[in-house]
């Protein structure tokens, strides 16, 4: 449950099955709002600091995607689903520069804008104060996103999240990287790739300096799906592989590693998310730990692999003896470059460590 959302219910009381009279509202302006987003864009354009943020060969399509957003906002359930989609047009206006409080100038002119239907059929007057009701509600979320993007670029944290978010795409890539071919028939690893690629997006003009084009990763994947060859392989780990790996070991070096470090130490140990679960099961135990050591290593990490019996001595990097219940299975971890193993197999060590303390307390507690 979200608590600005049911909070934003609160304070603006809103009825949960109000959804019908929203629709109605809905259907009563829809007549005018052609006009109306026509009067909104021409009173913007009046005022310089306004016009600079709009391209008057848009207007068409910015009209159509203002239009779309309040026929979502008023035919849509007010849940967690609409919070985020109300939530990211925030996030873009922080991310263009728009200025807050330009952005309540223009709810607020919206607003004036749809009142004044009234003086045509002052019967139209409470669906409208409905509808103004929910837009003030919607500039509300956007204020609070557009901050919370705000105080996190400027947080030291924002840093360990690209890393983080790196990670994430390096655990999918691991997933299908043996195999292209999971990306075509495999709809779970074409989906965690794409899912961890987007994850990615608010961070694509930092990553485009460090040589890994997001776009055209895209493009390759697109293209393989459709088409598979051996020349869109290469292509695909030429635009991945290399330049994720040089901003991995950045990051890590400069970024923050014992930052990295602490937050997994802490999922691990006071999370428990290796063994969040009464019942658990080594495969469940083998899919979390590939997790934890996937979202905060995975770019580090060649081969996870877990083992029934002990590897050949050189086959890894580093082995770690697990248990659970009558389960014995080995952890068995590679990784990428010989700068890697410099600079993390310790962590990657003390994470393992972290790990079989974590089993051994849980099974001790199951008792």
């Amino acid at each position: 449950m979200n608590p600005k959302l049911e909070l934003l219910k609160e304070i603006y009381r809103l009825d949960p099955n109000d959804l019908p009279q929203r629709k109605e509202a809905l259907e009563k302006v829809k007549p005018f709002a052609d006009e109306i987003m026509d009067r909104f864009y021409e009173k913007l354009l009046e005022k310089e600091d306004f016009a600079r943020f709009i391209p008057t060969e848009r207007i068409p399509e910015l009209k159509a995607k203002q239009i779309a957003f309040v026929v979502e906002l008023l035919s849509k359930p007010f849940d967690e689903k609409l919070y985020r989609r109300i939530a990211r047009v925030g996030i873009v206006h922080y991310h263009i520069r728009l200025d807050p409080l330009y952005m309540s100038y223009g709810y607020h002119l919206l607003s004036e804008l749809i009142l004044e239907q009234s003086h045509k059929d002052p019967s139209l007057l409470p669906y409208l104060k409905l509808i103004i009701k929910y837009l003030k509600v919607s500039e509300a979320i956007m204020g609070e996103e557009y901050f919370a993007q705000k105080s996190l670029a400027e947080s030291p944290y924002r840093a360990n999240d690209l890393f983080v978010a790196v990670n994430r795409l390096h655990t999918a890539y691991m997933g299908c990287r043996e195999s292209f071919e999971n990306l075509r028939v495999d709809p779970e690893a074409h989906s965690a790739f794409e899912k961890a690629l987007e994850e990615l997006r608010e961070h694509r003009e930092v990553l485009a300096e460090a040589g890994f084009d997001l776009a055209t990763i895209k493009r390759f994947c697109t293209e393989y799906a459709k088409a598979p060859s051996e020349t869109t392989v290469q292509a695909l780990r030429r635009a991945v592989e290399r330049p994720l790996n040089d901003l991995s070991v950045t990051a890590y070096l400069s970024l923050g590693s014992s930052l990295a470090s602490l937050r997994a130490m802490t999922d691990i140990v006071y999370r428990r998310l290796v063994t969040n679960e009464r019942s658990l099961t080594p495969e469940r135990a083998r899919e979390n730990i590939r997790r934890i050591l996937g979202e905060n290593f995975g770019w580090a990490v060649q081969r996870l692999d877990f083992l029934e019996h002990e590897p050949q001595e050189g086959r890894y990097d580093l082995i770690k003896h697990l248990s659970l219940g009558e389960s014995v299975f080995y952890l068995a971890v590679g990784v990428r470059e010989l700068s890697n193993r410099l600079y993390v197999l310790e962590q990657i060590d003390l994470l393992g460590e972290a790990i079989k303390l974590t089993l051994y307390l849980h099974e001790k507690e199951s008792r």
